[in-house]
């Protein structure tokens, strides 16, 4: 069964002009603050502040703590203690205020001999003007929290959009009396906060500019300075690449944690000792964060961390390694290749709904061996690069590549090339709608009449799969030039120095990572720690940031109010055009495309050289992610029943499961492509995983479960039957707010997931199961509100309310999940239109209470228990509808063991599936990856930048096709129009569509006409 697609490749953009109100003006002195300044990394002062809120649906400021500290030494320590309560206290909380009080006055402030004793009480309009003013933009000190944009926007009076095209949110902090009318006013000479979310774990938080100038001498009354905003949620992502909660933060960098106590809304002593609590932990966070982050020798302030790659691009510079944008002159063609030859990890499923026994395998550091292997650090480190043209050598290369030649380091410096490929059922990455929704990567027999760019790895890969030469039109190799001058060494955490003129970074990282494990002086606490942090530094530096664009939107037209638009030249592969767009992606400082294809297809390439030993040797997998290949295997080996295999056992389709000492053979031969020294990297670059391994460091046996792409789990069976899962995927799972709280530290996955693998595992097996009691609760995603649109849906009921009891930037909402498919929205209602977002509760009783606004036409809506829904009323699936479906997720991305299409229940060994290209689509950047991504509310929303070769092939939807559409099954049409369910949703509505997009709609109205 073949797939007839059109294949989704992507693009390398090049602005070529901006509208007007985007072009750079003439040179004008910057306003008084806003030069750049040589500030500390680590101010004297600094400013930590928590926040106490309702538990309702408003998330109010009820009160907060505070901590002025100043730093003595490399240790900040409180100088003054105080306690923050709301403006404007209702009535029923005036008992609460008297309790504020006389705590004040009973308590005394944790500061040193010398330093105010007294507990402070400031009201929000003390603490802003003596806190964020004076102290923060006045005095330098920075601003510290935990989640520090949720706190901040307690604090403010009012929300409005950011001016600027994008930010976010403007948030009015400071107001006095108007000196004509006496009523209360923003203050004009004080400025609000700008806060410009970044993703789900960072914010660019800055001062806004203060517009009141003098009118006699024009000059500013108020100088501009942006402030410093810390937040120690993204500074700990940024050192330990891990998103933790405060209490986990605490326990990761080893300082005491919250008080063991659920918040109730109200102002109570209990209360207020815990909020106490948390700000004295963020205090004791902040002191070991500067500790580790002072380990790194690089000139980066803490708060510009957003991420483990500003880490590494630090150390980067530190060498004074200048990016390649800055230093290579590559043409726009060359970038077009490379972008088209682009692909993210390999994922797949191999063996779907059949227990086998596994021994999980993984590559040591994948991306940062790959570029070791391919040498990129000599590309990195070069004066220039050179573009040469290499098809009679590579063609010559492809004739002679086996598993044998690929296992020698020497041969992999000579991968570093592009060809322009007619695939011809050659096993090549290849992006499509598999699902006939979202596009996505499979590894598949791909065919094409017309050519297409692929990075040299991918087609050695294709080679060592099918022992096939894929025909080559031409080819090009890239070629480093000199070295860059001026480079100088740098240290590792003081753990290792890097001379970029000699030393390969990336080799460098992972043997300095090599002997810290080794090194018994350490103890065991900081050596974990700093192996941690150098597995990030190399993995974070060595692909991602290669490839980093962040869509911007043009703005908004001045004359016509509508969005305005930019000019731009696409290149992909051999086609470029130009186009017009209202959103641009700028590229990252290290953005290099030639850099980034060759990476991800040299991780590739590694993972088609496992399977070719696996296959060579005659065996099989379950699955492989990325990095990481679970081979069936058993202690002694032998035939294993499986629908699909290519043996016979007993009568049954049988596949073959390799001996542990079978595994360890192919481990061990990938201890030839070590590229480390042998000295201190002894081991395979293959290793079998520490969750095959018992404490005495026997191996055990491990079995393996697989559903989907991503979607698996990794458990032991004991001797009496039972289950323990051991490595459960929360892909596909994860969005969902946790229906019950806990982490399982063993499983590192959150306590729901595991007793969801647990259920799913033991029906499977047929062995006795109870439903966990959350199964009845009503599937719930939590987001954070990061986007005005979203925020004006939820407070179009609330403008009559004052600000305090409004819904908020940065609060949590809920969305149930409604299923179109099972009409699970109310009567009347388009369930391609129904998304539902509410306020947020941890109780659930209040899920079925609160109403629920339509974001799509800011309807109200209420949402119904099983089985009692009204016709005017949704009905979510529950928690245990997601769990049993979730089973039977198909794997889209391959065919079932007799050829078929890979159903629900479908079984066994999968094949491979053939695709055949009808054409091309040219994208930007994936944006439909949030399900990953934790609490983001562009989850709702995905979307992928598609630009066209043609804008006039454009038409508007005429009505008859567009009431026509409406009258049949969204993914009945979708597939018998060969487009995808998005498509259909656009016909629907009456949107734009390509004329041969529309034309195939209208022959598959047609057909089901007749």
């Amino acid at each position: 069964m073949t797939k007839n697609k059109q294949i989704f490749v992507r693009a390398h953009t090049e602005i070529v002009k901006l509208p007007t109100s985007r072009r750079p003006k003439a040179a004008k002195p910057k306003p008084d603050g806003q030069k750049k300044a040589n500030l500390p990394r680590w101010p004297e002062y600094v400013l930590v502040f928590d926040c106490e809120t309702t538990i309702d649906a408003s998330q109010a400021l009820t009160f907060g703590s505070y901590q002025f500290c100043r730093a003595f030494g490399n240790r900040y320590e409180c100088i003054e203690e105080g306690i923050i309560y709301a403006d404007e206290v209702p009535e029923c909380d005036q008992g609460g205020l008297e309790v504020l009080r006389h705590y004040s006055k009973e308590m005394c402030a944790e500061t040193p001999s010398g330093y105010p004793q007294q507990l402070a009480l400031l009201s929000r309009s003390e603490f802003v003007e003596k806190g964020l003013w004076l102290a923060g933009a006045c005095a330098g000190a920075t601003i510290v929290g935990f989640n520090l944009p949720f706190d901040i926007s307690r604090l403010a009076l009012d929300n409005r959009d950011a001016r600027h095209r994008n930010e976010t949110w403007s948030l009015v902090m400071f107001q006095d009396k108007c000196p004509k009318t006496g009523t209360a006013r923003e203050n004009p000479f004080r400025p609000r906060v700008i806060v410009t979310p970044k993703d789900s774990k960072a914010a660019f938080i800055r001062f806004a500019g203060v517009s009141k100038r003098s009118k006699k001498s024009k000059k500013r009354l108020v100088p501009y300075v942006p402030g410093r905003f810390l937040d120690l949620r993204t500074l700990g992502w940024a050192l330990r690449n891990e998103s933790y909660s405060l209490q986990r933060a605490c326990e990761a960098f080893g300082v005491p944690g919250k008080l063991d106590h659920q918040p109730t809304g109200q102002i109570t002593r209990e209360e207020i000792d815990y909020c106490r609590q948390d700000v004295r932990s963020t205090v004791a966070l902040l002191n070991a964060m500067r500790d580790e982050f002072d380990q790194h020798p690089i000139d980066l302030q803490p708060e510009r961390a957003y991420s483990p790659a500003s880490i590494a691009k630090a150390y980067l510079k530190a060498m004074r390694l200048v990016p390649p944008s800055e230093k290579f002159n590559i043409p726009d063609w060359v970038s077009g290749a490379a972008m088209q030859a682009y692909y993210g990890g390999r994922a797949e499923c191999r063996i779907r709904h059949t227990v086998v026994p596994v021994v999980h395998t993984d590559f040591m550091s994948e991306y940062p061996t790959v570029n070791t292997l391919l040498d990129l650090w000599s590309f990195l480190t070069a004066q220039a690069l050179r573009f040469e043209d290499a098809t009679d050598d590579v063609k010559k290369l492809l004739t002679t590549v086996t598993p044998e030649t690929v296992f020698d380091p020497d041969t992999w410096k000579r991968f570093a090339f592009f060809a322009l490929v007619r695939p011809a059922s050659d096993i090549l990455p290849v992006r499509i709608p598999y699902n006939g929704e979202t596009s996505n990567i499979g590894v598949n027999p791909f065919t094409s009449q017309d050519p297409v760019w692929y990075a040299g790895p991918d087609i050695v890969a294709a080679k060592l799969l099918t022992y096939k030469v894929p025909e080559i039109i031409r080819a090009f190799r890239v070629v480093p030039d000199g070295q860059q001058p001026d480079l100088i060494p740098t240290a590792l955490q003081s753990r290792a120095e890097i001379d970029p003129r000699k030393d390969d970074f990336f080799r460098t990282v992972i043997e300095a990572r090599a002997r810290v494990k080794t090194d018994g002086s350490l103890q065991k606490d900081l050596r974990d720690a700093l192996s941690y942090f150098l597995k990030i530094l190399a993995n974070s530096g060595s692909y991602g940031l290669f490839v980093e664009v962040n869509p911007e939107r043009v703005g908004t037209d001045e004359k016509t109010g509508k969005p305005a638009r930019a000019k731009l030249k696409v290149f992909s592969g051999e086609t470029s055009f130009e186009q017009t767009s209202p959103v641009v992606e700028q590229p990252g400082a290290w953005y290099c495309p030639v850099f980034a294809s060759l990476i991800t297809a040299g991780g590739r390439l590694l993972l088609a050289l496992l399977e070719r030993a696996v296959t060579d040797a005659g065996g099989t997998y379950l699955l492989c992610d990325t990095d990481s290949m679970a081979i069936v295997a058993s202690e002694h080996g032998g035939l294993l029943p499986c629908v699909g295999g290519p043996l016979v056992s007993e009568g049954c389709e049988a596949i073959k499961a390799l001996s542990w000492a079978d595994v360890r053979n192919i481990v061990a031969r990938f201890k030839q492509l070590n590229p480390y020294d042998p000295n201190v990297v002894r081991d395979s670059i293959l290793k079998i995983e520490d969750v095959n391994i018992n404490p005495d460091k026997t191996l055990r046996q491990l079995y393996g479960y697989a559903i989907a792409a991503k979607r698996y789990a990794l458990f032991t069976r004991a001797s009496d039957g039972n289950i323990h899962v051991e490595k459960p995927s929360a892909h596909g799972l994860g969005f969902l707010y946790p229906p019950k709280s806990g982490f399982n530290d063993y499983a590192d996955e959150p306590v729901w997931v595991v007793e969801a693998w647990v259920w799913t595992l033991r029906q499977h097996l047929g062995l006795p199961q109870d439903a966990p009691r959350w199964f009845t609760l009503p599937a719930m995603m939590r987001f954070t509100i990061t986007t005005p649109e979203v925020l004006k849906v939820l407070q179009a009921r609330q403008r009559k309310l004052p600000y305090r009891q409004r819904t908020k930037p940065f609060n949590f909402i809920l969305s149930p999940i409604i299923d179109p498919l099972t009409g699970g929205n109310p009567v009347g209602t388009d369930a391609n239109r129904f998304t539902l977002v509410g306020l947020f509760s941890s109780n659930p009783e209040d899920w079925y209470r609160f109403p629920y606004v339509n974001v799509h036409d800011a309807k109200s809506y209420n949402i119904a228990r099983p089985g009692r829904r009204m016709p005017y009323q949704a009905e979510p699936k529950t928690y245990g509808d997601v769990v049993s479906q979730y089973r039977w997720h198909p794997e889209a991305k391959s065919l079932a063991p007799d050829g078929g299409s890979c159903k629900s229940d479908t079984s066994g060994l999968l094949q491979r599936t053939p695709v055949t290209a009808d054409g091309f689509r040219y994208i930007g950047k994936e944006t439909d990856r949030h399900w990953e991504q934790g609490e983001d509310i562009r989850m709702l929303d995905p979307s992928t930048r598609e630009y066209h070769p043609n804008e006039t092939a454009k038409l508007v939807t005429d009505p008859i096709l567009q009431e026509s559409a409406c009258q049949v099954s969204i993914r009945a049409l979708a597939m018998a129009a060969g487009v995808s369910d998005k498509t259909v949703k656009a016909a629907r509505r009456g949107l734009r569509l390509r004329k041969s997009t529309v034309d195939k709609l209208k022959d598959a109205l047609g057909r089901s006409r007749t």
